[in-house]
């Protein structure tokens, strides 16, 4: 070891980004202590079920638009039929 070595004293920490002082950090900390602590989180069951009534929804939407479609096009067809037999003199 050599002798008469400076020990190195620790140098203060640079300051954040934020440049929050101690207190603002703290509080910040405990909000979000607070809000872990006390939040409501969604378990994967209750996550399945609401998708589950989503997709029924989903479902009922597609087969009531379907069925519109369907509605539509043979109104559609319909017309066009009854105009070409018009027209054909029939």
């Amino acid at each position: 070891m050599r002798s008469g070595c400076a020990t190195r004293t620790p140098s203060p920490a640079p300051p954040t980004a934020a440049d929050l002082t101690d207190a603002q950090a703290d509080a910040i900390t405990d909000a979000v202590r607070q809000a872990a602590e006390h939040g409501e989180y969604v378990t994967p069951e209750m996550l399945r079920a609401e998708l589950a009534a989503l997709e029924t929804r989903l479902i009922k939407w597609m087969v009531g638009i379907a069925i519109t479609l369907a509605g539509i096009l043979t109104a559609a067809g319909a017309a066009f039929f009854v105009a070409l037999l018009r027209t054909l003199g029939g």
